[in-house]
């Protein structure tokens, strides 16, 4: 005897579809980039200066300065910070101290005369990180595993020395 095809209703469909869709999205989440709780990486300073250079299409931007606390584990290598919407990567200055340079597009031409400014600042289409005004996501190094790490910036008024 020859049995005939179930049809299926509208709801093992839907119910197939729910469970599907669970199941991409807890992948989707898996590679989400998770800020640190508790770490050892301890700032003794941390803010940025607006500039403006002073020659006609010179540039303008922020300069980041970060100062390591000295009990910051010696396992822990700074690689870059996003802040506003922007991944700059950070130089190291000294043993504790490092810096970035985010360009903006405010007082930038091109001329022959002035030695265009190497720009290291990397435009992202989104932060994968929630931040906003002053906050700032630091991306770390600590016994070679990638952290991140929210911090608030300070902001410096820039001293000026007359000419």
């Amino acid at each position: 005897m020859r049995r005939k095809p179930q049809n299926h209703s509208v709801f093992y469909y839907l119910v197939n579809s729910f469970i599907l869709f669970l199941l991409l999205t807890s992948i989707g989440c898996s590679n989400q980039l998770n800020l640190e709780k508790h770490t050892d990486l301890v700032f003794k300073e941390s803010y940025y200066q607006s500039w403006v250079s002073g020659v006609k299409g010179g540039g303008s931007g922020l300069i980041v300065f970060l100062t390591l606390g000295d009990s910051s584990s010696k396992n822990i290598q700074l690689e870059g910070i996003y802040f506003k919407d922007k991944y700059c990567k950070l130089t190291s200055k000294s043993d504790l101290k490092y810096q970035c340079t985010i360009l903006k597009d405010e007082n930038r031409e091109t001329n022959s005369f002035i030695k265009p400014i190497e720009n290291t600042t990397k435009e992202i289409e989104k932060i994968p990180f929630m931040i906003q005004g002053d906050e700032a996501v630091v991306e770390y190094l600590e016994n070679k595993k990638r952290r991140y790490l929210k911090i608030s910036l300070l902001w410096k008024k820039s001293e000026r020395v007359p000419m």
